[in-house]
């Protein structure tokens, strides 16, 4: 995979190739929707946000409708408009869908319009109840509205799902009608609570089956929090889902084996991969996990098309580098290859050159340890190298090596992994990745050192020293990052007196800097005062201003009193 192609992104919606291997838990889902010993049967499939249940749906749904004999019904209650009546809307949705796939037989069609009926006169009560209609009503349809109904009534919910048993035990040709719950975690609590409602009190008829694909942890604080803050609210959850749902599945959650091979089936697309060549490369991995063999993109050679090797090298390194939760989430993994897509083309489009195995590794510790990352990024310069190789050391265990008490510890195996940026030239990347977060650069002064700065160019002596005194503490790099923007601040004042005279009394106090003073002397020497010559001239580094001053004193184009001053302090008694 080459740092310079196109960008590409991954969606989060989910996948309709099995790029993760997840048939192992389709084909028991599928052979237990078959049987007909538990009927009706509620499957839960649970997993953490973003851990593949849509994908395990849209793959059951492949299947059965291969099988044939059952009518699949997919809805997504996080979708519905009516937020007001989820349990109508889930039982309509139903109803609508089996009118659809029986289209052609009227009398299912009618039976299928009565009981909609129902459901939209109880609605009528419910909009009216709220006061959402506002027109002038008969009395005596208000009356209607809200009378209860009878078992028997063709109006009333209370027979609903004995008729509905009676509906679906008479499809023709049909096993199963399976019900496809996706994204019920996503719903507020009521909706949650509605949902399983109208599954357990109108749906739940012989030759029906739900597939509830949700967060089981989040189903049951949505439950808990409908029955309110009690002591049995918590038990009374996990006990009401159990009730509803007689077979639990877990999705699994991705090793790295598996997950190497999905994000190399994802950096593919990135080299052009079609749709047969990721189906090919999914049935592949399919089989060397039958094989139990590693690395599942391994072996490649008997394929039409296969992925780069530096494509296979840079999946295997996000997966040992990504962290526990990260590798076992799906959509956590397509998000990070979305901003690893989106910072290598930042990094082109501003020129700055870095290998993929580095920003991926770069990019990891950004997103999985940002403190620490924080801590390489506002280092100076000279001193990252000096920072990454402790660090590395510290990492493969190097004796009387300690760990830097502003590096983390999770950071270990991060640091350890392959690349070393020990030796690395990483400024440029750094210096961008931190501005596009909001996070000091090393090659930054931080608020404390801009404000000292500000001070030593104060209008009152006073305030000037107490800046001058602040920064000659710091460290030596520091020091210099800090005259360097000394510098840049002074470039804008047109009397630089004040500014050459705090700048050589800091080189007086650290010699190492006194070659930024004499770069900036020469830069700034059309701005140069009479003052400024002879704080140079007058100085204890004078010698090193000395090329400066002859260059002054030899300007046909300075001021005629600017360059006897710079003259006279040429003299062997400077000047006195």
């Amino acid at each position: 995979m080459s740092a310079a192609m196109p960008l590409q992104l991954w969606d989060d919606n989910p996948s309709l190739v099995d790029l993760l291997g997840f048939s192992d838990v389709v084909s028991p889902i599928v052979e237990a929707i078959g049987t007909p010993r538990v009927d009706p049967l509620a499957i839960g499939v649970h997993s953490p946000w973003g851990g593949g249940k849509s994908t395990i749906l849209n793959l059951l749904e492949e299947k059965l409708e291969q099988r044939g004999r059952f009518v699949v019904v997919r809805t997504d209650p996080w979708q519905y408009d009516n937020h007001e009546d989820v349990r109508g809307d889930l039982i309509v949705e139903v109803l609508d869908q089996l009118a659809q796939h029986f289209d052609a037989d009227a009398g299912i069609k009618d039976r299928v319009a009565d009981l909609i009926k129902r459901i939209s006169w109880t609605r009528v009560g419910l909009a009216l109840g709220k006061g959402a209609f506002t027109m002038q009503w008969d009395p005596d349809e208000l009356i209607e509205a809200f009378t209860p109904k009878t078992r028997s009534d063709d109006l009333s919910m209370s027979g609903f799902k004995e008729a509905f048993a009676g509906l679906v035990k008479t499809l023709p040709q049909v096993d199963r009608v399976v019900v496809l719950v996706d994204d019920l975690d996503r719903c507020l609590p009521a909706a949650v609570m509605a949902t399983l409602e109208s599954i357990k009190l109108f749906l739940a008829v012989p030759k029906m089956a739900f597939v509830i694909a949700a967060d089981r942890e989040m189903v049951r604080d949505s439950i808990a929090v409908s029955l309110g803050e009690t002591n049995r609210s918590s038990a009374f959850a996990v006990r009401y889902l159990d009730k509803i749902v007689q077979l639990p599945v877990t999705v699994p959650r991705l090793n790295t084996r598996d997950a190497e091979a999905y994000i190399g089936m994802l950096l593919s697309r990135t080299e052009g991969a079609t749709d047969d060549a990721l189906t090919d490369l999914a049935r592949h991995c399919a089989k060397r996990r039958e094989d139990n063999q590693t690395p599942l993109l391994g072996g490649l050679d008997e394929l039409s098309w296969k992925p780069e090797r530096e494509t296979l090298d840079l999946a295997a390194q996000l997966a040992q580098g990504l962290s526990a939760d990260r590798l076992a989430n799906p959509r956590q993994i397509k998000r990070f290859l979305n901003a690893f897509g989106v910072r290598s083309m930042v990094a082109r489009s501003r020129k700055v050159d870095v290998a993929p195995a580095l920003l991926m590794k770069l990019l990891l510790l950004e997103d999985l340890h940002r403190s620490s990352f924080e801590t390489l990024a506002a280092t100076p310069g000279p001193d990252r190298r000096d920072l990454l190789t402790q660090w590395e050391a510290w990492a493969r265990g190097v004796d009387g090596v300690q760990r830097l008490a502003t590096i983390e510890e999770s950071s270990k195996h991060w640091a350890n992994s392959q690349p070393s940026l020990a030796s690395a030239d990483l400024g440029q990347y750094l210096d961008l990745a931190a501005s596009l977060i909001h996070v000091r650069s090393g090659e930054q002064a931080s608020d404390d050192v801009i404000r000292h700065i500000q001070e030593m160019l104060d209008a009152s002596e006073a305030v000037r020293e107490a800046g001058l005194s602040s920064v000659c503490a710091l460290g030596e790099t520091e020091q210099r990052a800090a005259m360097d923007l000394l510098f840049q601040q002074g470039r804008r004042l047109d009397d630089v007196d004040s500014l050459f005279g705090v700048a050589i009394r800091w080189a007086e106090t650290t010699p190492m800097l006194v070659d930024l003073v004499a770069a900036a002397a020469e830069d700034l020497r059309h701005k140069m005062t009479t003052g400024a010559v002879v704080n140079m001239g007058q100085s204890a580094l004078r010698e090193t201003f000395l090329p400066v001053l002859t260059a002054i004193s030899n300007d046909s184009g300075a001021d005629f009193q600017v360059r006897s001053a710079a003259t006279m302090e040429l003299e062997p008694s400077g000047g006195h």
